[in-house]
């Protein structure tokens, strides 16, 4: 039986990227500033002809975390990394942190990616029609919104151009990954103790304990005096949408991957474990829920001893890389 480490260990890839800091796109901070981002690709330097690619988007609360993978500690990229020696191409690329800038910017950060190596696929030595993404936590998130919003115009963005190329992708495996964020957003300010604390300073000070319970409302940009976790979800909960701030349950709702199933939506494999602390096992299950009632393509495992990483377990995990060698 697996048993999660007590102490996460860093993860690095096995070896260095074959390209390096490549510029995917241009984006604004929140502050106005020009902020260059960029990817790192993992290929053998042998790989000649276009081949299958992974898109893998760390976690980290979409507040921690870095496409270098330096301080990562989870397995998922040095897992996917070890691959390049069957012909596969692995992408990491970096996106905007609610620090710099909050949502949908990540979003459209993380799409803009998979037109970036459409675009410019045979640069790369990748095919674009064989195309898949993987994430955890945060990352997990992206990898659904990606797989599962790409015929949602309005969440595409203009991060990078190439608009004239699709940002759908073959198929996606999602770690642990919150999928209904006005559910967590009523979820964890029923789970916070003590009397309501205005949601001010920055988010690193908000969430210094890395406790992810307010998490659903910093993410949207909803700070400032007066405001917190508890007022938002009363917000929600009443459903008044003349509420000054009901355009925060909008913009949490549009940034759900749940509301974009359908039939159509691309392989979809989930994963979570039944002691995960961060994100309830809950999530996932809705979210499969809601792809079985559509007909789509939608595979779910859960291991009740499982928590929030590093891992699932070996043979979870390699499931996963294996449905995505399937479906590329």
């Amino acid at each position: 039986m697996y048993i999660p480490p007590k102490v996460k260990p860093l993860c690095p890839p096995g070896q260095p990227p074959r390209y390096e800091d490549i510029v995917y796109g241009e984006a604004a901070l929140d502050n106005g500033q020009s902020y260059a981002l960029k990817l790192d690709i993992y290929q053998s330097p042998s790989q000649r002809r276009p081949g299958p690619c992974i898109v893998y988007y760390f976690g980290g609360g979409w507040m921690w975390g870095e496409y270098k993978q330096v301080t990562q500690k989870a397995v998922y990229c040095r897992d996917l990394v070890n691959m390049t020696a069957e012909g596969y191409t692995v992408v990491c690329p970096d996106y905007r942190l609610v620090s710099q800038a909050v949502f949908p910017a990540c979003i459209h950060d993380a799409k803009a990616v998979i037109r970036f190596l459409k675009a410019h696929g045979r640069d790369y030595h990748i095919d674009p029609e064989r195309i898949g993404v993987l994430g955890n936590s945060a990352g997990g998130h992206l990898a659904a919104m990606v797989a599962l919003s790409s015929r949602c115009p309005g969440l595409e963005g203009t991060v990078g151009g190439n608009l004239e190329y699709s940002s759908s992708v073959k198929a996606a495996c999602l770690f642990y990954a919150p999928c209904d964020l006005t559910e967590s957003l009523r979820t964890n300010a029923k789970g916070l103790d003590g009397s309501p604390k205005d949601l001010t300073g920055t988010e690193i000070e908000n969430v210094g304990n890395d406790t992810a319970g307010i998490i659903p409302a910093l993410i949207v940009g909803y700070t400032g005096p007066g405001r917190t976790m508890e007022k938002l979800a009363q917000v929600l909960d009443k459903g008044d949408k003349s509420d000054p701030d009901w355009h925060y349950i909008q913009l949490m709702e549009q940034c759900s991957p749940i509301q974009y199933v359908s039939r159509d939506n691309p392989p979809v494999c989930i994963f979570h474990g039944g002691c995960d602390p961060i994100v309830p096992i809950s999530q996932s299950e809705m979210l499969y829920k809601a792809l079985m009632a559509a007909g789509a393509d939608a595979t779910y495992i859960s291991y009740s001893q499982g928590g929030h990483g590093p891992s699932l377990g070996h043979q979870i995990d390699g499931f996963a890389y294996q449905f995505l060698r399937d479906r590329l």
